[in-house]
């Protein structure tokens, strides 16, 4: 694995909190478990994979945006096996998006109709895994971030324009794909949407709230076997408990959640491809410091 890979890092994913005020910042470890992780096209087809995943993330606001950066380590279980071994791969995965608020650096108000700000939004994901596939991610993304106006929590769209370079690390190609070897794949930019969520749960009387994500990525061109790819659907809606306001009085110290990962046309595969629909459940602790 590549060091330099956990250094571009952040997603979309969630944080405990969401910032109203310059200078907050949050950072959070975890850990979760997935079950029923697929696999698609893999070695052992679609057989759920067992992933443990080891989480870190990191959230702030500075005085002209902010900043969210995430890492997971993935380790699963043989059903996903490391190249040239028997035992499991070993996944790391890198996330940075940055927003940059027109507001706060030219003095003007973005708030219009149900938005309450428009941001420009940057970041990239960066992926390495030890599997006879080798994937090599490196995805660019830049657009806008829409902010909508919510009695409660928030809700953010961003819109963007992305692009992703990976590679296919089989030497073989399958009887159905209609070229060659492995090697690196420079996929097509296309448009891509980011939709990240947090609703508080008061009416349970719990410091319980509602939160995830979805990413939807339109066809971006041919993958590694010259196959097309189709429009991929990822959602991860979750439910998170403060345990530690709850009895300790200490807020997310730790959390506890229940989350489902929902994956449509994993990886852009279609659904002709084993492996390429997800329906996992995850459930995980976190503590923030």
């Amino acid at each position: 694995m590549k060091l330099t890979h956990l250094i571009f890092a952040a997603a979309l994913a969630l944080t405990a909190t969401r910032a109203q005020a310059q200078g907050f910042s949050d950072t959070s470890m975890g850990v979760r478990d997935g079950p029923w992780i697929s696999n698609p096209g893999g070695e052992k087809g679609s057989r759920d994979v067992n992933k443990i995943i080891v989480n870190v993330g990191h959230f702030d606001v500075w005085d002209y945006g902010s900043n969210f950066f995430n890492v997971d380590i993935l380790f699963s279980n043989a059903n996903e096996p490391a190249n040239n071994s028997a035992g499991g791969s070993t996944e790391f995965y890198a996330v940075y998006r940055g927003q940059f608020s027109p507001d706060k650096i030219f003095g003007i108000n973005t708030a219009i109709g149900p938005f309450s700000a428009i941001n420009f939004e940057i970041g990239g994901d960066a992926e390495t895994e030890n599997t006879q596939f080798a994937p090599n991610k490196k995805l660019l993304v830049a657009g806008p971030n829409f902010h909508v106006a919510v009695p409660a929590g928030f809700l953010d769209i961003g819109v963007h324009i992305s692009k992703e370079w990976n590679n296919n690390g089989l030497e073989d190609c399958p009887s159905n794909c209609t070229f060659g070897h492995g090697g690196p794949v420079n996929f097509d930019p296309t448009p891509e949407f980011e939709f990240v969520w947090l609703f508080p749960l008061a009416s349970t009387g719990l410091p319980l709230d509602f939160r995830g994500f979805m990413n939807i990525v339109l066809p971006k061109g041919k993958d590694g076997f010259g196959n097309h790819t189709y429009t991929e659907i990822l959602a991860r809606p979750q439910l998170q408990l403060d345990v530690g306001k709850m009895l300790f009085n200490k807020s997310h110290k730790p959390d506890l959640y229940l989350a489902v990962e929902l994956w449509e046309h994993k990886f852009g595969n279609g659904s002709n491809v084993s492996g390429s629909e997800e329906v996992s459940p995850e459930i995980g602790i976190e503590y923030h410091f």
